[in-house]
């Protein structure tokens, strides 16, 4: 890997500035680094009355995808009717399974054996997924957390550096930031900020904090599956910074397709079009989960769960879709 050279551009993107080297030059894990034994156990304590919440949004044909990102389907690959009407087809047997020398010839399946299977097709950052530290990246060498670039660690395959495989297990203290309910509203307006001082009022008015350590999920109200209650709101740049450099958050999440605060003309940092990705991604190695259901959580006002994640390793991945949960 060549010298890694501090970015041209404001304070916060400088290497002096980033997580590049704090656990070797070699490292694609990020801040997860840091989860101890102490801090999973502190995650487990909050578990009191062993309810569990799913917050993963189901997955279909038409959903909302960021408009970043190719469209999802899901197709039939395989079905019994659909194999048993090609028996005197010219397809060789390894797909032709009912036929001689298939796998589901009479003389061996006396007993009907059929088979229903199907196709992905789609990018992985498409429901309620975790980002991978590949997935943003930054200046003429196209570079991604700890210096990694296109140049030296992209492959026909994707990404050979920090890629979804390389995201551990997650157990985490968790902290709702219920924003509309601190509000008194259903949700938030579209284009409106998350400012750090809306932290600290929610955190005031919900009677907890943001401690070191923590999964930070944000609410603003979306609505899963219409998506249209609040489109483009979130967090600037600013409040990231804090979340992460004040509060000490070791992962963040919320339940929009992309998690930025985008006005109608542009984002939360001029002249950027990811900055909150840029930052906590590139710069500091801190995970992004988008579209994580919390409507449920709030209703119940469980702002203080065990966080749980287990995304599934697939090398190449920039991003993983996840099914996480928060138990109480």
């Amino acid at each position: 890997m060549t010298e890694k050279k501090t970015t041209m551009g404001p304070e916060w993107m400088d290497r002096e500035h980033s997580n590049w080297g704090r656990w070797g030059k070699d490292d694609q894990v990020g801040l997860l680094n840091e989860v101890t034994p102490q801090l999973i156990g502190k995650a487990f304590s909050l578990i009191k009355k062993n309810k569990v919440y799913d917050l993963e949004a189901p997955r279909f044909k038409g959903m909302d995808v960021w408009p970043g990102h190719s469209g999802w389907d899901i197709l039939p690959y395989a079905s019994p009717h659909g194999r048993q009407n090609m028996k005197k087809s010219e397809y060789a047997p390894a797909y032709n399974w009912y036929a001689k020398g298939g796998w589901l010839e009479p003389d061996g399946n006396k007993y009907n054996t059929g088979l229903n299977s199907e196709t992905i097709i789609g990018p992985l950052h498409v429901g309620t997924h975790i980002d991978s530290l590949s997935h943003i990246t930054g200046g003429e060498d196209n570079h991604w957390y700890n210096g990694y670039n296109c140049a030296e660690n992209w492959g026909d395959y994707g990404p050979l550096k920090a890629d979804a495989s390389n995201i551990p297990p997650i157990i985490l203290p968790g902290v709702l930031l219920d924003l509309p309910g601190c509000a008194g509203v259903d949700h938030l307006q579209p284009h409106q900020p998350v400012n750090p001082e809306d932290i600290d009022a929610c955190c005031k008015w919900a009677g907890v904090s943001v401690e070191k350590g923590d999964c930070v999920l944000l609410r603003t109200g979306m609505v899963w599956p219409e998506m249209k209650q609040c489109p483009n709101c979130g967090p600037t740049l600013e409040t990231i910074r804090y979340l992460v450099e004040e509060k000490g958050a070791f992962l963040i999440g919320d339940d929009q397709t992309a998690f930025e605060h985008f006005t109608p003309t542009g984002s939360s940092f001029p002249g950027h079009a990811h900055p909150c990705h840029h930052y906590l991604l590139i710069q500091q190695g801190v995970h992004i989960m988008e579209m994580v259901m919390t409507n449920e959580l709030a209703r119940d006002k469980a702002y203080r769960f065990c966080f749980i994640t287990l995304p599934t390793r697939i090398r190449g991945a920039t991003g993983m879709m996840i099914r996480p949960i928060a138990v109480i």
